[in-house]
């Protein structure tokens, strides 16, 4: 992994892809920034943040000093979307998990959905590049071997640590679906194969 001193803000920190993003961040000799509740602090400092802000008591835009070369949206509603595009230099890079191409898919079908979620993605990239000098994307998930590789690299080296709640036998798959449907399990659960 190559090294990098930029200035990283992952919103929502607190939770298993949040964590996943401040140590592949880390990693990367990015400087990280995360909010979290204040259950999350002592976790995602442990893992690699620098500064924790709790925005549950925390006014999120008075506490962050500077401004950032990347935000990490892992909440993806309009108030995170608004603090991220604001804290981000000029041709700073925002990447949201929640983009809008699953859920316009599901309620209109492929055929009208993916293309209207394309010219969603197009204005909102349009807008944010015009009015901020920002670039604007959402994730997209892809086979990355490489990627896989490196994250398995990290694990190996005790670098990379997924919190896991709770660990269910394969046979036990209703159970732990349902656990996670009822919210039974807070964290991250895992189907153990024999």
């Amino acid at each position: 992994m190559r090294f990098c001193r930029q200035r990283v803000l992952v919103l929502g920190g607190g939770g298993a892809v949040g964590l996943a993003a401040i140590q592949l961040s880390a990693a990367a000799g990015c400087i990280v920034t995360t909010t979290c509740g204040s259950q999350s602090i002592q976790r995602v400092l442990d893992v690699g943040a620098e500064q924790a802000i709790d925005y549950t008591t925390e006014d999120i835009e008075l506490a962050i000093k500077g401004q950032f070369d990347a935000v990490l949206d892992t909440i993806g509603i309009p108030e995170t979307e608004r603090l991220g595009i604001n804290l981000l230099k000029r041709g700073g890079h925002y990447m949201t998990l929640q983009g809008e191409a699953a859920s316009l898919a599901d309620r209109y079908g492929l055929a009208i959905g993916l293309p209207a979620a394309t010219a969603v993605l197009l204005k909102k990239q349009f807008q944010y590049r015009y009015s901020h000098g920002i670039e604007y994307c959402w994730t997209y998930m892809r086979a990355d071997a490489e990627g896989l590789d490196e994250i398995r690299r990290l694990a190996e080296a005790g670098k990379m640590k997924i919190p896991v709640e709770k660990t269910f036998p394969i046979t036990q798959v209703r159970e732990a679906h349902e656990a996670k449907e009822k919210r039974l399990v807070p964290g991250k659960v895992v189907l153990e194969v024999d």
